[in-house]
């Protein structure tokens, strides 16, 4: 791949997408509108594998959970603005599918019983968890397997010829530390969308994120360069193995949402003013969410020992996820 196409690749290509008459502000706002415009509310809340002891990790804010973006309709605008839908709705492929009936339009994000981020790695374990938001029971019997970088869980008897199935955790992007990693690069809190860093203290960052995870396999591809317009950075794992890191607008700014903002102010003044249990910081997130008029995805609460407060990612794409990492006692 060309240094050209890495940067077209890395640099969030539906806001550059042919669209110079759309003017910034007006973009981010369909961005934002995009991101909330998702048909699934309904995200799996399940607890991961505890961290491992060795994987301490500092006292930050948040970190965030990878969201898959289903759009119920086309928004009006026009060419430009239904490209923008497309590229974007493009960038965010991976996730897990819920089919307690088969139809095969769910090959197109259609007609699905439910559809999320992956949230423990275990696919059937996140539907479950998914279809019990919807009021619907597990899928009986199930299968799993992949297509175009989903991967789908569906009764085993209905599912479409041809499949290969595969383990409920060894499907695209299941590694709880990958998992992470994608959680901590687009958190709005403290994470990879949570402050203004340099393409160069990005891929600074980004390394010690990979470091804290036992990455050790993962590289960083920085690609082009900060300017006046573009002083801060976005990061991205879309391809296993590789953090791409391009310049970017102010990310508060980009991703600005009167919905979204009053909750990741909420949680950036909690957490920092305070040092909480897991069981302290989810109470402060369902605070956080009082105010909302819809139901936003199901927050995930991972205990881990070895941290000394507690910590939440969030990001937004479809609906709102938190996930909180915390230990069971602190001071």
């Amino acid at each position: 791949m060309t240094d050209v196409m890495k940067q077209l690749e890395a640099a969030d290509p539906a806001r550059r997408a042919s669209l110079d008459s759309v003017e910034a502000a007006t973009f981010a706002a369909l961005r934002e509108e995009i991101i909330m415009t998702g048909t699934l509310l309904d995200t799996a809340a399940a607890e991961r594998r505890p961290a491992a002891a060795h994987r301490t990790r500092r006292r930050r804010l948040g970190r965030r959970g990878g969201i898959a973006v289903a759009l119920a309709g086309v928004l009006a605008g026009g060419g430009a603005a239904y490209a923008a839908v497309q590229l974007f709705a493009a960038q965010d492929t991976a996730g897990v599918t819920c089919m307690t009936t088969w139809r095969d339009s769910a090959l197109d994000g259609q007609h699905v019983d439910a559809s999320g981020p992956w949230m423990t790695g275990d696919a059937i374990q996140d539907c479950t968890t998914l279809l019990a938001q919807q009021g619907l029971p597990p899928v009986e019997n199930p299968v799993v397997f992949e297509d175009d970088g989903w991967v789908y869980v569906t009764p085993a008897d209905q599912a479409p010829d041809g499949i290969e199935p595969i383990e409920a955790d060894t499907g695209p992007q299941t590694d709880p530390n990958v998992i992470e990693l994608r959680q901590s690069l687009g958190d709005r809190i403290d994470g990879g969308r949570g402050e203004c860093r340099s393409v160069e203290e990005a891929a600074t960052w980004a390394q010690s994120e990979l470091d804290r995870l036992g990455l050790e396999d993962w590289s960083i591809d920085a690609v082009g360069s900060n300017s006046d317009e573009e002083p801060c950075s976005t990061l991205s794992a879309d391809e296993v193995g590789v953090i791409r890191v391009a310049p970017e607008i102010e990310p508060d700014a980009l991703l600005y949402s009167p919905e979204v903002d009053p909750v990741v102010g909420a949680l950036r003044r909690g957490l920092a003013d305070q040092c909480l249990t897991a069981d302290e910081a989810r109470a402060l997130v369902d605070q956080a969410y009082s105010t909302l008029d819809y139901e936003p995805f199901p927050t995930t609460t991972v205990v881990d020992e070895t941290l000394e407060c507690a910590t939440a990612d969030l990001e937004v794409g479809g609906s709102m996820q938190v996930t909180v990492h915390g230990p069971t006692t602190v001071g």
